[in-house]
């Protein structure tokens, strides 16, 4: 059998980019997405939605009612 190496979906990639221990938005992800040349970037409404869900991120704090989340990463 042969093993087709695939790109990183748009998730894995963005998650890839933060490093254990490091407080980020989903702003922060998606520029550097397209500094280092990714072409197909999430949104940061889904991209903070995927964050959410996974058990690898913490939600440190909300900036009030408005503005966005911040996520440490734990793992």
């Amino acid at each position: 059998m042969i093993e087709v190496n695939s790109k990183p979906t748009n998730y894995q990639a963005a998650k890839s980019m933060i490093e254990i221990g490091e407080e980020v938005t989903s702003a922060h992800v998606i520029d550097r997405l397209i500094q280092t040349g990714r072409r197909e970037v999430p949104s940061r409404r889904q991209l903070s939605a995927l964050m959410k869900k996974d058990t690898d991120f913490v939600i440190v704090r909300r900036n009030g009612s408005k503005g966005p989340l911040i996520f440490k990463r734990r793992a």
